[in-house]
């Protein structure tokens, strides 16, 4: 009898190893990147100006995680870095429709509006972004240029002053504050038509553009 199990014994001595074996062998599939890991790729593209590459994983961390605000505006930014205006107000009111406070958000949707020559728009954004204390003196170049077109001397000599105690490197800032300050004289309004809209919008000196935020 015990002749006739020592066969049994050794065949099931194979098979548990034959098991072990396999279980030794098997990789499992590589996990999907999570929402923050599409997110980091998309900045690491973003930075070295790959923006078609950054929209792509940004719009990636949106989709698995619909409430990434980060991730929604930064797909904003590489659309207007893409020149895709109209997807990039898009995202960007889809990010403040997350959070209305996000301060990048309303600065770069103010400018862009500026850009496009909407300028209501522009003045809502940027109003909305002066009350959250923005620091960015493209702010105030933009809301100060608008107060100057409806002929708001005062405020727009106001907006000027507080966007070059923000930045008083800024130069384009500090020409059309100059400039302001001609048009209106000791507080008078000023006479300017609203511009005809442009590409880009124009402060005095260099255009400005999305790599500015």
């Amino acid at each position: 009898m015990y002749r006739k199990l020592i066969p049994l014994f050794a065949l099931f001595c194979l098979l548990v190893a034959a098991s072990c074996t396999q279980t030794q062998q098997y990789t499992p599939a590589p996990s999907s990147p999570t929402a923050q890991e599409d997110f980091d790729s998309g900045m690491r593209a973003f930075n070295q100006e790959q923006y078609q590459a950054a929209l792509s994983s940004f719009e990636q961390a949106v989709s698995m995680s619909p409430g990434f605000v980060e991730a929604q505006y930064y797909a904003g930014l590489s659309a207007w870095k893409l020149n895709m205006t109209e997807k990039a107000k898009k995202d960007f009111l889809d990010a403040l429709r997350l959070d209305s406070n996000h301060l990048k958000t309303r600065e770069s949707l103010g400018v862009l509006y500026c850009t496009t020559g909407e300028y209501d728009n522009a003045k809502q954004q940027l109003e909305a972004a002066r009350s959250l204390n923005s620091i960015n003196p493209r702010v105030y170049l933009c809301l100060g240029r608008i107060y100057v077109m409806e002929g708001r001397c005062p405020e727009a000599l106001k907006v000027f002053e507080k966007g070059i105690q923000a930045d008083s490197s800024y130069l384009p800032l500090k020409n059309e504050y100059d400039a302001a300050k001609r048009k209106c004289g000791k507080g008078g309004a000023a006479k300017a038509q609203p511009a005809a809209q442009e590409k880009t919008f124009r402060g005095g000196g260099k255009a400005i553009d999305p790599s500015d935020f």
